[in-house]
């Protein structure tokens, strides 16, 4: 039997790692809390929205300093004591929050304290360890995200239904600290090196090839017409996309139907990304990614427009699978073409400012679902408006220029 390469073992604890990050955890699980929060303290959906805000836009600052840190000290230095962090916080939520600043505080902290639990440790580590079959590594460690977003939904409703909302925070945290943290602390290794190895398993001779890559610097890259224009399709997505997620369980509760139905449209979106990111790293590698990507945000603009008419029945289980699809590409999208268009030398502080692009979308689109229910009394004009910044994000992608490195 041959043996299997170690960095498909990295590939699987980053997978694992990534299903309980911040941004499972801390931003996707808050839609399941917003309703037991809004009745024991009568907090609106957009009071409680904006800790959303403060957690994403404190990433969006901290994460290229992040990047910065991860390409200096190496990705496990960084990711191991803010998963230790993270799981301090989560349990803190149960705790001490009695006020909504307590809530922002805590989601203040988490942006900056456990940041490095994100996805630049992550996706360096694959990176490193992948080149002719990245797309593939970086699909199956993203399909992690997914994962979280699957069993995060039910679980949490389960907990929160029978024992309170607390009680789904104890779980939140006991998970990142009983589990992901012990498993990217015995498995993950900041490159093949550390172990006799190089990329894809390639022969010693092969290694002996390998380039030093390049270092970017930071005036250079934001004079770059691409890094400029994936920073502007970036934000657009995730402001559309994960705008709408904290706001999907409440959604169709309003609609009339039941919480568990509810946290199962949700999972569906998660299971959804986990196939979806396999997939599409696959494609990365055999496809041109600009592409692929524009064919994913027209996917996803069918299904906005499907949660938009309103429906109950089997067509919302259709528009969670056609979201899932966008936004499990688009993780995937950003670490390959972070690679593909500057490199590994400098990609920690790279894929750290265009995620920052990420956050200040998702910073602003859960308010501004949170708004617009809040002054409408519904959520559909939000929705038609997403389809429509949908639709130009696309358009953007096709300016894309071919690849410069490998």
């Amino acid at each position: 039997m041959p043996k299997i390469f170690y960095g498909w073992w990295v590939t699987a604890a980053a997978s694992i790692g990534l299903s309980t990050s911040p941004g499972q955890f801390a931003f996707g699980a808050l839609g399941l809390f917003i309703l037991p929060l809004s009745q024991e303290f009568g907090w609106s959906r957009a009071q409680i929205s904006i800790a959303l805000t403060v957690f994403t836009l404190a990433l969006a600052v901290t994460s290229p300093f992040i990047g910065k840190l991860v390409d200096r000290l190496g990705s496990k230095q960084v990711l191991i004591p803010s998963l230790f962090i993270f799981a301090c916080l989560l349990f803190s939520i149960s705790v001490f929050v009695a006020k909504l600043w307590h809530l922002y505080v805590i989601f203040l902290m988490i942006g900056v304290l456990a940041a490095g639990a994100n996805g630049v440790a992550y996706m360096h580590i694959i990176g490193v360890w992948f080149n002719r079959r990245r797309g593939l590594a970086l699909g199956f460690a993203m399909a992690g995200g997914g994962f979280g977003y699957t069993y995060v939904p039910p679980m949490l409703q389960y907990l929160i239904d029978h024992y309170g909302w607390r009680f789904g925070y104890y779980a939140l945290a006991a998970i990142v600290l009983f589990i992901a943290l012990p498993i990217c602390a015995l498995i993950l290794k900041n490159n093949p090196t550390e172990m006799g190895l190089s990329a894809d398993g390639d022969s010693e001779e092969g290694a002996s090839k390998t380039i030093t890559p390049a270092i970017i610097t930071l005036k250079e890259l934001l004079s770059n017409n691409s890094f400029r224009l994936l920073y502007v399709i970036f934000a657009l997505l995730s402001m559309c996309l994960y705008g709408l997620m904290p706001h999907l369980v409440p959604m169709l509760v309003d609609r009339g139907m039941e919480g568990a139905t509810a946290a199962l449209v949700a999972s569906t979106v998660g299971m959804t990304i986990i196939i979806s990111r396999a997939g599409i790293g696959y494609l990365l590698d055999r496809f041109f990614a600009p592409r692929v990507a524009m064919f994913c945000v027209l996917l996803s603009t069918i299904g906005i427009i499907l949660f938009a008419s309103g429906g109950l029945g089997f067509s919302v289980y259709i528009a969670a699978v056609l979201l899932g699809v966008s936004i499990g590409a688009e993780f995937d999208l950003l670490a390959y073409l972070t690679t593909r268009y500057f490199g590994l030398g400098s990609f920690g502080m790279t894929y750290g400012l265009l995620f920052s692009a990420f956050l200040i979308g998702t910073a602003v689109g859960p308010v501004m679902y949170g708004g617009a229910f809040d002054h409408y009394g519904s959520y559909i004009g939000i929705l038609y408006l997403s389809s429509i910044i949908l639709l130009i994000t696309a358009g953007l992608l096709l300016l894309l220029p071919k690849y410069k490195r490998e």
